[in-house]
């Protein structure tokens, strides 16, 4: 399998797992402490503007942050259509990327100042294991709370739109 292939598939997922967690949220968040709530939106408001960020610098484009979250707390509608935005580009690079773009080395600034430089490869792994870090954080404040959280893995994942993994195993 290409590497392309296997970002793409992570990218899905990505994707999948943040529409899960937000679908929980939005049945539930009313049921958490005001405290709890916020936390809830702004763990993963903060992904969103680190996912935006690093979209920016990959793409050459303006950065629309100064910081790695923001001052004012989005609503659960608008902090979904961000990470839409977000996945649907992340989805459609991979796609189409190539080796050599994965190489290319990104020079860029961080929020606090200091200078980096990641390949684009290291910048789209960034992503995915800092998003499942924090979807795991935001769906620990459901559970600490006796609510419902996602069963969001990514064996979970495969197997809900690649059925016939299942079928393999039942003709063994």
């Amino acid at each position: 399998m290409q590497a392309t292939n296997v970002y793409l598939k992570a990218f899905k997922y990505k994707a999948w797992a943040n529409a899960e967690l937000l679908s929980y949220g939005e049945r539930q968040l009313h049921l958490l402490s005001d405290d709890d709530s916020t936390f809830f939106a702004r763990i993963l408001n903060h992904t969103t503007v680190v996912d935006s960020l690093f979209i920016s610098r990959i793409s050459g484009i303006p950065e629309l942050y100064i910081a790695d979250n923001t001052p004012e707390t989005p609503s659960l509608s608008e902090l979904k259509e961000r990470m839409h935005q977000n996945d649907a580009w992340l989805v459609g690079f991979t796609e189409a990327v190539s080796q050599n773009e994965l190489s290319r080395q990104v020079y860029f600034q961080f929020t606090d100042g200091d200078q980096g430089q990641l390949s684009v490869e290291e910048i789209l792994l960034h992503l995915l294991t800092h998003g499942s870090n924090h979807r795991g954080m935001a769906a620990r404040v459901l559970a600490s709370n006796g609510l419902e959280r996602p069963k969001d893995t990514f064996t979970r994942y495969l197997h809900q739109f690649e059925p016939c993994r299942r079928e393999e195993l039942e003709r063994l």
